[in-house]
């Protein structure tokens, strides 16, 4: 009854975010959370694996390279929207008591809460700062948490491509074997054919070859099944904070005027940013793991012994999972789902 229509709208976002801001605050508590840290840093990071060879290496430098840009990017974008969306009500503030001297006009804040036995309008410098240092917290839980999320997913899909490169590029038998045909069909012929096989010895090797794949292949299903456990309810509440607040964040930049584009511009662009960016990486880890099946393919399977080609044919069953990460087990993390968001908010836009 008391609020206009847009800064109502206002109220709506502000209020969302501080609940985003709250759920996700409990996440750094948890146990899980410190345990699966630790094991990112001491044992997933590809930064241990450089020492096993020229692709390793090759594979950290580069992811290392794509999470140093990706980093900066989202650190730049995130100062800037934090302080937009606090620096257009001080200057709207100065520009009407200091410049225009407006009379009877009411300060603006960036946010607007209530507060016991004090009146925010009679601490204006005080509620500014502490209204900024409120937007840091909100920024860090809600862009700087997915931030190390999309940081360990780089890894992975580094782990994925290193995967690939053991599948595709197994050794191939040093020695021609001679079969005679007559052994083979039992029938009187004296013509022989040529083939590739494994001998004892190289059996042994491609045995525990087999098995050090097959290891980092449950290694990278493992991790991600404990980054889908601990995030997925996390994702769950930021889809649902997208379906509604994108929406509302598009009413408030169609008030018009350059205030309202500096001050929701920036905060719309950095929320779909985050829904992209989200959705595309998780796409990006479940299409790499979509070739694991081809790669393991690849294997010179027909050059084993009978043991190797089970455990081969083993491997290639359990490669064809698709791995992805889904919000509370339910919705898969990626663009289909980011579509239907997409959607929806528009048509709530309009």
């Amino acid at each position: 009854d008391e609020l206009s229509f847009l800064d109502l709208g206002h109220m709506i976002i502000t209020a969302l975010l501080g609940i985003l801001t709250a759920v996700r605050s409990i996440v750094p508590q948890l146990q899980n959370y410190h345990k699966l840290l630790l094991k990112f840093i001491n044992v997933m990071h590809l930064m241990h694996s450089t020492t096993k060879g020229p692709y390793y290496n090759q594979i950290n430098d580069t992811v290392d390279k794509v999470c140093s840009y990706y980093t900066k990017f989202s650190l730049v974008i995130i100062v800037f929207s934090c302080s937009m969306f606090n620096f257009i009500p001080f200057c709207n503030n100065l520009a009407n008591v200091f410049i225009f001297k407006t009379e009877n006009y009411t300060l603006g804040f960036s946010l607007y809460y209530q507060y016991p036995g004090i009146d925010p309008s009679y601490y204006f410098t005080t509620t500014s700062i502490y209204n900024f240092y409120l937007s840091y917290n909100c920024a860090i839980m809600v862009f700087g948490l997915d931030l190390i999320l999309f940081l360990i997913i780089f890894q992975i899909i580094g782990h994925v491509y290193i995967l690939r490169y053991n599948l595709e590029n197994f050794r191939w038998p040093k020695n021609k074997v001679v079969f005679k045909l007559g052994d083979i069909l039992k029938y009187k012929m004296n013509e022989s054919i040529t083939s590739e096989m494994f001998d004892a010895e190289e059996n042994k090797q491609v045995h525990f070859k087999l098995a050090e794949c097959i290891e980092h292949h449950k290694e990278i299903i493992g991790f991600t099944d404990e980054l889908s456990a601990l995030f997925g309810p996390i994702l769950a509440c930021t889809y649902l904070f997208h379906l509604v607040g994108c929406s509302l964040l598009l009413l408030e930049c169609s008030e018009g005027g350059y205030g309202a584009m500096l001050r929701y511009g920036p905060l719309t662009v950095l929320i779909y940013g985050q829904l992209i960016q989200m959705s595309v990486i998780f796409e990006m880890l479940g299409s790499e793991t979509e070739k694991l099946p081809d790669s393991a393919y690849f294997l010179p399977w027909e050059c084993m012994d009978t043991s190797n080609r089970r455990t081969a044919c083993i491997m290639l069953h359990k490669m064809q999972d698709k791995i992805s990460l889904k919000a509370l087990g339910l919705a898969a993390v990626g663009v289909s789902t980011m579509t239907g968001i997409l959607k929806t908010t528009f048509s709530y836009y309009a």
